[in-house]
């Protein structure tokens, strides 16, 4: 469930207002020293102690078809190919973080954003008028899970570190249950049965 501010509920529950929503678009990638960051706006916007550059961004319907991970399309406009030099330059941003916040332009002393979606880029393509960002959920199968794995006569520990413990005067460890009992420090699961 969303939880919006009191000054949010607010603006949104206006008949009319003369301020917008703001959407803004963080992308860090690797290499440059400062994240990108945009904002769908006609002007500049200081945000958070951070300057927000006016661009021209799109996003297209979520699809979700129970295939594939759900995706959205983020077009950002490339006019002057500004955006795509650095799509060429930087490996096309593929598994850089995208922060997407809403703001509200007449509470822009709020730090917090009403709305923060965090995504993942998992394809870039470009033409004359867009970059085309698709973005989604990262992929959790790149990442070991459990994080743990259980064996008998194995210790998983690194060998004089905080977990191992060990601070004698041996330079190498091959990490199995003999050598780790002789040194007391042995980190694996002896009780787990074999097969």
């Amino acid at each position: 469930m969303l939880v919006w501010s009191a000054a949010g509920i607010l603006e949104k529950n206006k008949l009319a207002n003369d301020k917008p929503f703001l959407v803004l678009v963080e992308i860090t990638v690797d290499g440059i020293d400062e994240p990108i960051r945009l904002v769908r706006d006609n002007q500049d916007q200081l945000w958070n102690g951070n300057l927000w550059q006016r661009f021209p961004i799109d996003f297209d319907k979520v699809t979700e078809d129970g295939k594939d991970l759900p995706a959205v399309n983020l077009k950002v406009s490339n006019v002057e190919g500004l955006v795509q030099s650095y799509v060429q330059q930087y490996k096309g941003f593929c598994d850089c973080p995208v922060k997407i916040m809403i703001v509200h332009a007449a509470h822009l002393d709020n730090t917090t954003p009403e709305i923060e979606l965090d995504f993942i880029i998992t394809e870039t393509k470009y033409d004359e008028e867009w970059v085309t960002f698709v973005i989604g959920a990262s992929n959790d199968h790149s990442f070991r899970f459990p994080f743990w794995r259980y064996m008998r006569d194995f210790c998983p520990y690194h060998f004089k570190d905080i977990q191992c413990g060990y601070a004698g005067t041996l330079t190498e460890c091959d990490n199995t249950l003999s050598t780790c009992r002789i040194r007391n420090r042995f980190g694996g699961e002896q009780g787990i049965q074999t097969a």
